[in-house]
């Protein structure tokens, strides 16, 4: 997988946010869900993860790190596990709106998603001696 950095900051006018009713989306605004939308997941630098994967620009594009790092972060934050926040992920928009993902039609993610990228992030730092997110 080639790396590419996520393009996507912004929720846009168009998404799935949007269109819930005035009552939901007070209810999203007035949850973590805003506070780590717009302070944590903008700061998330996913330049430093770049060395996790090819140089080659053939390559199939990674899905966006800053979604994988953000997840792990609201996992370790709310006690999950894998299973629970690849639910919350996929149903809650509390989740998807600090993700940046309301504007998805599918959410990025998958049942494999997050041991694969914490195998990446292990072999990395047993090769290297360095541990790219405890640089966050």
């Amino acid at each position: 997988m080639a790396f590419k950095t996520n393009e996507f900051q912004q929720i846009t006018m168009d998404d799935r946010f949007s269109s819930l009713s005035p009552r939901t989306q007070r209810i999203v605004l007035n949850s973590w869900a805003k506070t780590f939308a717009e302070i944590v997941f903008p700061a998330i630098n996913e330049e430093r993860f770049a060395v996790l994967y090819s140089e080659r620009s053939a390559s199939r594009p990674n899905t966006p790190i800053n979604v994988f790092i953000g997840a792990l972060m609201l996992e370790e934050m709310l006690g999950l596990s894998d299973d629970e926040l690849l639910s919350s992920i996929c149903c809650d928009i509390r989740f998807q709106y600090a993700l940046h993902t309301t504007s998805f039609n599918e959410q990025p993610v998958s049942d494999r998603t997050f041991s694969r990228l914490r195998e990446r992030l292990y072999n990395y730092e047993v090769e290297y001696v360095i541990d790219i997110l405890k640089l966050i």
